[in-house]
């Protein structure tokens, strides 16, 4: 009587191992079909230099890989270049449902010999109130000294640094080095952080500044350039950030500015307005857009 109920215990506990480890199966094979699994070659190219890209999806039957630009392919692998330097969000769209972002830069190709005969900065000519800059020294030198302009007094000693202005304002960089007789000079312009008791005013010059940018996407000129600003600047490098257009549509910003930029230019479409809301949790980030805009052969109805 003894044995039997062991025997039974056992059994019991065998089924129950079993049960686990058929629905730990079936959990892991229900996440695994969720996973995206592709990659990029590189994420910093020059231009005319080629990426390779490739999915291997468990599942997967169609591919979109949209490189940013309003270029597309929709194969499982291949290969893709730029001709023009930028930031470029690549999207990439699993049977329709799925998706998986990469963010590529694509720079000019350095010349060799004019980096080797004259020495030069690399960094941008704004920044905000305490972000961090990427200051570069371009050329062959062993001794780089760096003064921001902030602390008068030399701030960095090395080929490539960071540095963060902690006030706004418009400042010379110097660069000195061995080979340089006078130092190399550099003006940046540090705009003042978003301030709360100014944040209407803030907020109404981003959207003058962002419906300037997509106005230009409509007229055709360069999405790259404009689109990337918006991105950049105001939006976190969030592609998927929010538009309300007319207070009845909606669309992420992406997939937006690639219909404004198709159908903008053939139907004259006019942007009249733009506003922007501020992420609560971040409030260095636009989280919503809201656009009105018409094509400008029939009146707008507004809301």
């Amino acid at each position: 009587m003894h044995k039997l109920s062991n025997i039974k215990i056992f059994i019991v506990i065998g089924i129950a191992a079993i049960a686990v480890l058929i629905f730990s199966t079936v959990i892991r094979s229900c996440s695994n079909e969720k996973i995206v699994l592709a990659k990029v070659s590189h994420v910093l190219v020059e231009t005319d230099q080629a990426i390779s890209f490739a999915d291997s999806t468990k599942g997967a039957r169609e591919w979109l890989w949209e490189f940013g630009n309003g270029d597309k392919l929709s194969s499982a692998r291949g290969q893709y270049s730029y001709q023009e330097p930028g930031k470029y969000q690549i999207r990439l769209t699993i049977n329709n449902e799925r998706e998986k972002y990469f963010l590529i830069e694509v720079k000019n190709p350095i010349d060799t010999e004019s980096q080797n005969s004259i020495i030069s900065i690399y960094a941008p000519s704004k920044a905000m109130q305490n972000e961090l800059v990427i200051f570069k020294g371009i050329g062959n030198a062993e001794k780089w000294r760096w003064e921001f302009g902030e602390t008068g007094m030399v701030d960095s000693r090395e080929k490539k640094t960071l540095y963060a202005y902690s006030q706004p304002g418009i400042y010379d960089v110097l660069l000195s080095t061995e080979t340089t007789k006078y130092p190399i000079r550099h003006q940046i312009e540090v705009i003042a952080q978003y301030q709360e008791n100014d944040t209407t005013d803030v907020l109404s010059l981003i959207g003058l500044d962002i419906k300037e940018n997509l106005q230009a996407i409509a007229l055709g000129k360069s999405f790259n350039l404009h689109y990337n600003k918006i991105l950049n600047k105001y939006l976190c490098q969030d592609a998927n950030t929010l538009v309300v257009i007319n207070n009845n549509k909606y669309n992420d910003f992406y997939s937006y500015c690639q219909g404004l930029k198709i159908v903008g230019k053939a139907n004259k479409t006019i942007i009249e307005n733009v506003l922007v809301d501020l992420d609560k949790e971040n409030n260095t980030c636009i989280d919503k857009i809201t656009v009105i805009q018409y094509d400008s052969n029939q009146q707008i109805q507004k809301p």
